[in-house]
C-alpha cells in the first residue's frame, strides 16, 4: 500500500476515533463522503461560535469508553482469543491509539488544576510537543472540545533545548508528560488534521497553531470494516501486497459445499414490532460513542446487499436459543437465523460454534447473498477465528 493512501486511511481512522460525523452532523453530509459512507471532504468549523463549557470534572467527560471495556469483557475476549489461538495481541498500554485517548484526558484534567500549558516528550526520538490549552468549548451537553495551540520541535527538552519550550510557556506551570514515538506522532497527526478545520482566528499566533481536540474513543468496529474494505483478503489485511502468493493458501471457496439459509426479520419474529418495517437494533459494545443504531425498511423493501454475487464474512452469535444474530462487517446486513426456517443447517452452525467458535457463542462464516431473505453458508470451510473484525 502507498505511503498516500496509508496516510488518508489514518486520518479516516482518527475522524473515526473523534466521531467526527456525530459530533459535527454536517460532516455525515453525502456530498461529504464517499460511497463507503468515509469522510472526504472537510470544511472549517468556527469554534469561537461554540458554548463556553461549564461543567465540572472535564477530565471524566473527555474519556469515551465501550461498553466491552466498562464490564471487561475486551480483557476476558482477549485472553481466550490467545488460549484458543495460541498467540497474543498487543497490550493496550501499547496501542497507540489507547495512549491517545489518556493523553487527551490527561490535558483536562490538568487544565481543571490550572495546568494549562503542556510539555509532550518522546524520550526515545526526542521529539517534543508543545501544548497550551487556551479554552474549553462545548459542542454539546455531553461533548467538549478544547481549543489549543502547538508547536511540534525535534528537539530534547533536555538540555539548553529545554528552554525553547519554558519560553513559550506564559507561567511557570509547564507540565511534563512521556509516551513512545508511534503515540506522539499520532497526537501530532491529530492536532494537525484539526487545525486545518480552523479558520483564522482570534485562537492562533506566530509561534503556535491554533486547533481543537474532541473525546478520542475505540473507534467503532463498523468503521474498522470500512477501513479496511478494500483489502484484497477480508480474513488477512495484511496479504494484500502479496496477493498473489497468499492467495493460493488462502483462497479455497472455489471447493466449499454451500448450505442455504433464510435469514428473518426482527419485525417478523417480534409482534410487538411487526409490520414497522424495523428489521435491526444494535447497540455498539466496541465503540465509544454507545449509540443505538436501527434500520428502517419500508413495508416490502428488501435489506441491501452490498455485496453481490461476491462471498463475504459474515458473524454468527449463539445465545442457546433458538434464534442466532448474524451480521456483516459492516452491518450493511444486520439480521437472524430462526431454527425453524432449517433446522438441519440452524444445528450444523449450532455445532460449528462450539466446536470452533469463540467460548462457545460466536463463529465466522463464509456467506454468499443468494436471494432477497436468503444466504448461502460455506460450513465446511470455516476460516480461522482470529479475524480482524
Amino acid at each position: 500500500m502507498s505511503d498516500s493512501l496509508l496516510s488518508k486511511r489514518l486520518d479516516r481512522a482518527l475522524n473515526a476515533a473523534q466521531y467526527l460525523t456525530q459530533v459535527f452532523p454536517d460532516f455525515a453530509d453525502p456530498a461529504n463522503s464517499n460511497e463507503g459512507g468515509e469522510v472526504v471532504k472537510m470544511g472549517a468549523i468556527d469554534i469561537t461560535k461554540l458554548a463556553t463549557w461549564t461543567e465540572k470534572d472535564l477530565g471524566t467527560s473527555l474519556r469515551r469508553q465501550s461498553l466491552k471495556e466498562g464490564f471487561g469483557l475486551d480483557v476476558i475476549e482477549r485472553e481466550e482469543r490467545e488460549r484458543t489461538t495460541g498467540k497474543s495481541g498487543p497490550a493496550p498500554g501499547l496501542d497507540p491509539f489507547y495512549i491517545l485517548r489518556g493523553l487527551v484526558i490527561a490535558l483536562g484534567e490538568g487544565f481543571e488544576k490550572g495546568v494549562k500549558e503542556v510539555a509532550i516528550e518522546d524520550a526515545e526520538s526526542g521529539h517534543a510537543i508543545f501544548i497550551k490549552v487556551v479554552d474549553v468549548r462545548k459542542v454539546n451537553d455531553k461533548t467538549p472540545l478544547l481549543v489549543v495551540q502547538f508547536r511540534l520541535d525535534a528537539k530534547s527538552l533536555r538540555g539548553p533545548y529545554k528552554y525553547t519550550f519554558w519560553k513559550l510557556a506564559s507561567t511557570n506551570k509547564l507540565a511534563l508528560l512521556r509516551c513512545n514515538t508511534r503515540s506522539l506522532m499520532l497526537l501530532h497527526r491529530l492536532l494537525s488534521l484539526n487545525s486545518d478545520r480552523v479558520p483564522s482566528s482570534e485562537y492562533r499566533s506566530a509561534d503556535l497553531k491554533a486547533t481543537f481536540i474532541l473525546p478520542v474513543g475505540p473507534i467503532e468496529k463498523t468503521e474498522i470494516a470500512r477501513l479496511t474494505r478494500d483489502f484484497a483478503c477480508a480474513l488477512h489485511p495484511t496479504a494484500a501486497a502479496n496477493w498473489a502468493t497468499h492467495k493460493k493458501t488462502c483462497n479455497n471457496l472455489t471447493t466449499a459445499t454451500w448450505s442455504t439459509m433464510t435469514f428473518g426479520t426482527i419485525s417478523r419474529d417480534l409482534p410487538v414490532l411487526k409490520n414497522k418495517g424495523l428489521y435491526s437494533v444494535t447497540r455498539s459494545m466496541d465503540g465509544g460513542s454507545q449509540k443505538f443504531g436501527a434500520k428502517l425498511l419500508q413495508k416490502g423493501e428488501v435489506p441491501p446487499n452490498e455485496h453481490g454475487d461476491n462471498p463475504f464474512l459474515i458473524k454468527v452469535q449463539y445465545n442457546g436459543s433458538a434464534q442466532m444474530m448474524v451480521y456483516d462487517r459492516t452491518r450493511a446486513l444486520e439480521t437472524l437465523f430462526d431454527r425453524k426456517d432449517n433446522p438441519r443447517v440452524y444445528d450444523q452452525i449450532v455445532a460449528l460454534v462450539k466446536e470452533k467458535g469463540f467460548m462457545g457463542q460466536k463463529i465466522y462464516v463464509w456467506a454468499k447473498r443468494t436471494a432477497d431473505y436468503e444466504l448461502s453458508l460455506a460450513l465446511d470451510k470455516i476460516p480461522g477465528q482470529n479475524v480482524p473484525w
